[in-house]
């Protein structure tokens, strides 16, 4: 017995021994990697993308049936589109419809889109998760709201033209055109639209090395009279099995909100200014404070990003786009609605909208006879990451100091080489070097060295020392 306590002496004064030799090599060093995540060893180049089409099968009321339409006037303001007999609809049985399907995809991303069905956006797969992100109504179904008094909340991303809220054709079948390269795969969905006679699209590129979808919306006025319009992306997110679920969390920098509607008895009403992300006491970019529908407009957006993220599932998406270029910024939950207001089970969603023309539904632009315009975002998915500092069409990063110590993470759009810097007081205090992908996100948790004081940053650099993501204080 007394000599296994004595080899169990001496083991302890052998590892004691070790861990200050450890300890001397490593206090150099301002921060010590303690966890590490997505160390992608380094792939193979991407394949090109490709462009499938084919048929998908949606259950639906006939909400397009001749008995049901009801023809409009002159004078009236969504003329010379229909509105619905309700009570009509809803007496007809519900219908199996096939809708011509388009898929493109590459090797990170597959987005589906529905010419016959308003030219919308409809499913979008993360490849790297198995993830569908959009919002898919099982049943298509005419709600109460819109300006036509009925609108289908089909799911996907609608292209709102050329009115505020969700426009007048987005119901209808559009054009669609595609065109594929060595290196990208596109397809440009258009409708010459009824009330302003302009042609109003949208072209959706994937190339080969990125994760992102290029959007680039378009009007074209080839009438000879200058008319007013609005338009609107409206995309209809559901990241958790086609479920909003409480965990959701809006990313939005911006410091405060303009309401446009709301249910919620604490939050004031149309055009109050609000701050933002707290207000009185809630952080109402998280959904669960939420205790009726918000829908609010973003004027001054800090920076050029925003999204929805599920911390559920650990899943989202993002936006990036030039603020200067595009003005509007939107989110709407329903909250507390009941989901038989828009389909026929308990699924939910919120909506994320953009806009290149107006900064919010009550202001209209106008565009010129023989003019176009036009404007590009970039979206891509998301996932691993608890949070957003800075993002951009190189990927996404978070920098955050708790009492865990300094948590760094970066998400990336492409294939990626280079090196994770970490910054104490604008000085470089520890670097990594990384092969990234897109995917979860690269995760890495250090400490503050004893004494060191300042602000963080954290910079993301490619092989040939470019800076690709950056926040905080860096050079």
């Amino acid at each position: 017995m007394k000599r296994i306590v004595l080899l169990f002496a001496l083991f302890f004064v052998a590892l004691t021994s070790l861990g200050l030799l450890l300890a001397q090599e490593l206090t150099p060093r301002a921060y010590l990697p303690i966890v590490e995540s997505n160390p992608a060893p380094t792939p193979p180049p991407p394949g090109a993308p490709t462009i499938v089409t084919g048929t998908l099968t949606i259950n639906a009321y006939q909400y397009d049936h001749p008995d049901c339409q009801i023809a409009t006037l002159p004078g009236d303001f969504v003329y010379p589109y229909p509105r619905l007999n309700h009570d009509c609809v809803f007496q007809k049985p519900i219908v199996a419809r096939p809708f011509q399907a388009i898929t493109l995809e590459n090797e990170y991303t597959a987005v589906t889109v529905l010419p016959e069905l308003g030219g919308r956006l409809y499913r979008w797969l993360d490849k790297t998760t198995g993830r569908q992100l959009f919002y898919n109504n099982p049943v298509l179904k005419p709600t109460a709201w819109g300006h036509r008094g009925w609108w289908l909340a089909t799911g996907g991303i609608e292209w709102a033209f050329p009115t505020d809220e969700h426009g007048l054709n987005e119901y209808r079948p559009w054009v669609a055109e595609t065109a594929v390269t060595t290196d990208t795969a596109a397809i440009t969905l258009s409708d010459l639209e009824d009330q302003t006679g302009m042609t109003v699209g949208v072209t959706l590129t994937l190339d080969a090395d990125h994760s992102y979808l290029t959007i680039e919306p378009w009007v074209e006025n080839q009438t000879a009279s200058a008319h007013t319009y609005q338009y609107w992306l409206n995309a209809m997110i559901a990241l958790d099995n086609n479920q909003a679920t409480d965990a959701v969390e809006f990313i939005l920098p911006a410091n405060e909100i303009v309401i446009h509607s709301t249910g919620d008895p604490q939050i004031p009403g149309e055009h109050s200014v609000i701050s933002w992300p707290e207000y009185n006491g809630r952080f109402l970019n998280l959904y669960n404070t939420w205790n009726g529908w918000i829908g609010f407009f973003a004027p001054n957006i800090l920076a050029g990003y925003s999204g929805i993220y599920d911390h559920n599932v650990n899943q989202g998406l993002l936006r990036v786009m030039d603020t200067a270029v595009v003005p509007g910024h939107k989110f709407f939950g329903p909250a507390t609605l009941g989901s038989g207001l828009w389909t026929d089970d308990d699924s939910t969603y919120v909506e994320m909208w953009s806009s290149g023309v107006t900064a919010d539904f009550w202001t209209y632009t106008s565009l010129d006879a023989g003019q176009t315009a036009h404007w590009t975002e970039r979206w891509y998915a998301v996932s691993g990451i608890s949070g957003f500092s800075a993002a951009n069409e190189s990927g996404a990063l978070r920098l955050a100091e708790t009492w865990q110590g300094v948590e760094m993470e970066v998400a990336v759009t492409a294939v990626t080489h280079g090196t994770v810097q970490l910054y104490v007081d604008g000085l470089l205090a520890e670097e990594w070097p990384v092969n990234l992908v897109p995917g979860p996100a690269w995760v890495m948790l250090g400490q503050r060295p004893s004494g060191a004081s300042g602000p963080l940053g954290l910079r993301l650099v490619d092989g040939s020392g470019v800076t690709l993501l950056a926040t905080g204080v860096t050079p």
